[in-house]
């Protein structure tokens, strides 16, 4: 049997992530197999699970609520990593806030098109791309050595986390059968 790989684990996680999401129209109670929604005015806010708001964003009932993560946010982020040798802290969940709000940006450009939403879009991205690969390479120093390594952990979201275990448990492997010498006894 696999073991359920970092795409099943965490997006079911973030999938089930709570949102507030404004009404666009009136909604009517609605119900799913956990809880019991509205009814919901026009223009009020409601938190619901990620995957009950994409449905509702999807039928135009709904719209995300501002995220709060800004390109500013997000270059403090990659300044402060690549300007420190050692694993800057991230809340366990910036990846998802991060995700969110390049998707608030997107439905916006795709409802509405502006070349400054679009801009931001565009440098999000590649913002988060930088800040990925300076904390991929980290990660990986990391993930051959063991000091302090429950300090270095707390520091990691939950989608670093998952790939510095199983990169600790692959580069143990590899080593022990690089290192693995036969005797011919």
């Amino acid at each position: 049997m696999a073991t359920p790989g970092m795409n099943d684990t965490i997006s079911f996680q973030y999938e089930n992530t709570m949102v507030t999401i404004t009404a666009l129209k009136p909604l009517d109670e609605f119900k799913t197999q956990d809880a019991t929604y509205g009814p919901v005015e026009k223009g009020r806010e409601i938190l619901v699970p990620r995957w009950v708001a994409n449905v509702l964003i999807s039928s135009n009932l709904a719209q995300l609520k501002d995220p709060g993560i800004k390109v500013a946010d997000l270059q403090k982020a990659l300044w402060q990593e690549t300007g420190e040798p050692v694993l800057q802290s991230l809340d366990h969940d910036f990846y998802y806030q991060v995700r969110n709000s390049i998707e608030h940006l997107a439905y916006q450009n795709k409802t509405s098109p502006n070349d400054v939403r679009l801009a931001a879009q565009t440098k999000m991205e590649n913002l988060l791309r930088d800040l990925l690969d300076s904390r991929l390479l980290k990660i990986m120093k990391l993930s051959l050595r063991e000091e302090r390594l429950r300090e270095t952990k707390k520091k990691m979201t939950e989608e670093e986390r998952w790939l510095f275990d199983r990169l600790v448990k692959l580069l143990r492997k590899w080593q022990t059968e690089v290192l693995e010498i036969e005797t011919g006894d």
